[in-house]
């Protein structure tokens, strides 16, 4: 029997709340209300405040925080993410970063990737999708801000509170057997699923059965993004919280205490244009 040696890096610490914070799409307005919801405070010059009363809150963002925004408000995003992840993380950790396939994608493309084709679809695919590269291409002190904030990702993270309660976290869902497990095709696994674009009109639920067929009636959770959906999408032990700011509805949040687990979310904000999408939907089950 293999034996799972949990890298402690990735271990959240006992101790502090946690707000885990679902696909941020360059919602920059939408993260600064979603965050003050919580009790935390931003001043003037952007940075979130530690008083005595969050000394205990930490955040964790869960991937894809950038691309399909607008050029300025991808701009505010990875400076704000930056700024506060330097801030918050002077004595001890309390701003956590999940690689999405997003900043795995437009990481590939600033880097010149050998391993990337680069053929007319692709740059169809690149202009669509990873709208940051071309930002980062023109501004290099932005793609520099971006460079280190890659290197501070992680591609998973584990809360254990004790033998009943956990929460594992990562960007896609993936089958159980990838979870936090270190070697690259599990890293693969975590950050992004098999795509939806490219098997349109194939149920979610049957292109990621894995989900639903390994889900547990306990509370040891799986909670990822990465699928964007119209509200929280919540099956026994796993959550997609990717509830689609950039489309026009909310950005969300589990917050964990000790071992309680509660969601929060705040609308769009209607300060850029929405992307569209066609929704298709999670543990859409007709019973």
């Amino acid at each position: 029997m293999q034996t799972v040696i949990l890298n402690r890096q990735n271990l959240l610490p006992l101790g502090h709340d946690y707000i885990i914070v679902g696909d941020v799409h360059g919602c920059i307005d939408e993260l600064k209300s979603l965050l003050m919801k919580q009790g935390l405070t931003i001043n003037n010059e952007g940075l979130i405040e530690i008083t005595p009363q969050t000394l205990h809150k930490s955040i964790v963002l869960l991937g894809d925080f950038i691309d399909k925004a607008n050029e300025e408000k991808l701009t505010e995003t990875i400076k704000f993410i930056h700024r506060n992840f330097h801030h918050l993380n002077q004595e001890k950790k309390r701003f956590y970063l999940i690689r999405g396939n997003h900043e795995e994608m437009v990481y590939r493309y600033i880097s010149n990737d050998p391993t990337l084709e680069i053929t007319p679809k692709r740059l169809e695919e690149k202009e669509k999708y990873y709208n940051t590269v071309a930002l980062l291409e023109k501004d290099d002190h932005l793609k520099q801000l971006f460079l280190e904030l890659y290197t501070e990702c992680a591609i998973w993270f584990k809360y254990a509170y004790n033998e009943d309660f956990s929460a594992t976290l990562t960007h896609a869902p993936c089958p159980v057997k990838y979870l936090a497990q270190s070697d690259k095709q599990s890293s693969s696994k975590m950050v992004k699923c098999i795509s939806r674009s490219k098997n349109k009109g194939m149920k979610l639920d049957d292109l990621i059965p894995y989900i639903h067929q390994e889900a547990q009636d306990n509370q040891h959770y799986h909670i990822f993004g990465h699928l964007s959906q119209p509200n929280i999408r919540h099956y026994k032990n796993k959550i997609c919280l990717d509830t689609s700011a950039i489309y026009g509805q909310t950005l969300s949040c589990a917050i964990i205490t000790k071992d309680s687990l509660s969601f929060d979310s705040v609308s769009f904000e209607c300060q850029q244009k929405k992307a569209s999408q066609t929704y298709n939907k999670l543990f859409d089950f007709h019973h």
